[in-house]
C-alpha cells in the first residue's frame, strides 16, 4: 500500500503519524511544521476565500476565459477553504500539504482528495502529467528556497494540461516583513523574526519586482501580473504592516 492509499484508510490523528516522526520534523524550523500543526488546531487559517481568489475566478477564470470547469490542484491548501470555493464554483479539486491539521481539515471538503506530504516532496507519485486545469498556489511557495521552488514550479507545470492556467502568490519586498530580516541565505531565504504580536520565526524568499518574479515562474507565459494588499496599520513598520503579495497568473502553451 503507498502512502496515498494509507492516506484515504485513516483517521484525521492517524494522519499525524505517517509522517517519518520527530527526526524527520527536526530538519525543520520548529515553527514550521509543530507549531503551524497547533495552530490549526486552535483555529488558524481562513474561514472565507481571500478577495484576490474570489476576483480572480470572476475576473480571469469566469469572464475573461470562460473556465468555470475542471480539475484544480491547490498546492498548500490550509484548511481548503479555497478548494471549498471552486468546488462550489463547479470544480474538482485536489489539495496537498504538510500540516497534519490543515489536511484534516481540509478532507472535510475534499475527503480523499486532500492529501499530506512530506516537505519539498516529489508529487509525481500522486499526479500525473497534463492532469490539471489550473494549479493553484496561494502564499504558500514563497517559504521555499531557490532549488526547491524550481523544482516545485516545474513539476506544476508538468501537471498542468495544455492551455491550462496556473495562480501563484510571492510575497514581495514592499511587505513590512522585509523590514524584519534578521539573515539573508545564497539560497534565496531571509529569516524574519516577529517579535511583537505573532512572536515567530520565518524563512521566506522574497520577491524583488515583476521581472524577478517572471523568471521565477518560466517555462509558464505570462497572462497577467498583479499584486494585493490585505488589511494594514500605514504607520506600523511591524507584522501589522504592509503585507504586499505579486500575483502572477499564467498559461502553459
Amino acid at each position: 500500500m503507498n502512502k496515498m492509499e494509507e492516506l484515504k484508510n485513516v483517521s484525521c490523528k492517524e494522519t499525524k503519524t505517517l509522517r517519518g516522526g520527530e527526526k524527520e520534523m527536526d530538519k525543520l524550523p520548529a515553527d514550521s511544521l509543530e507549531a503551524y500543526d497547533e495552530k490549526y488546531a486552535k483555529g488558524y487559517g481562513l474561514q472565507y476565500p481571500d478577495g484576490h481568489v474570489i476576483r480572480f475566478y470572476e475576473r480571469v477564470l469566469k469572464h475573461e476565459l470562460k473556465l468555470t470547469k475542471g480539475k484544480i490542484l491547490d498546492f498548500g491548501c490550509g484548511n481548503g477553504i479555497h478548494s471549498k470555493y471552486f468546488m462550489d464554483h463547479g470544480f474538482e479539486c485536489y489539495g496537498v500539504d504538510i500540516i497534519p491539521e490543515a489536511i484534516c481539515q481540509g478532507q472535510k471538503f475534499m475527503g480523499e482528495h486532500a492529501v499530506l506530504i512530506e516537505p519539498n516532496q516529489s508529487l509525481k507519485k500522486f499526479f500525473h502529467k497534463d492532469q490539471f486545469d489550473i494549479v493553484f498556489a496561494n502564499q504558500s511557495l514563497y517559504y521555499m528556497n531557490n532549488s526547491d521552488l524550481k523544482k516545485c514550479v516545474d513539476e506544476l507545470y508538468e501537471f498542468a494540461k495544455p492551455g491550462g492556467i496556473c495562480f501563484f502568490t510571492m510575497m514581495s519586498r514592499l511587505n513590512c516583513y522585509a523590514n524584519l530580516i534578521e539573515e539573508e541565505y545564497d539560497n534565496g531565504l531571509s529569516k524574519v523574526v516577529l517579535k511583537n504580536r505573532l512572536r515567530e520565526t520565518t524563512y521566506i524568499n522574497f520577491v524583488s519586482n515583476p521581472e524577478e518574479l517572471e523568471q521565477i515562474f518560466r517555462p509558464f507565459e505570462t497572462l497577467h501580473i498583479g499584486c494585493y494588499d490585505l488589511f494594514s496599520f500605514l504607520s506600523s513598520e511591524d507584522e501589522d504592516g504592509c503585507s504586499h503579495h505579486y500575483i502572477y497568473i499564467g498559461t502553459k502553451k
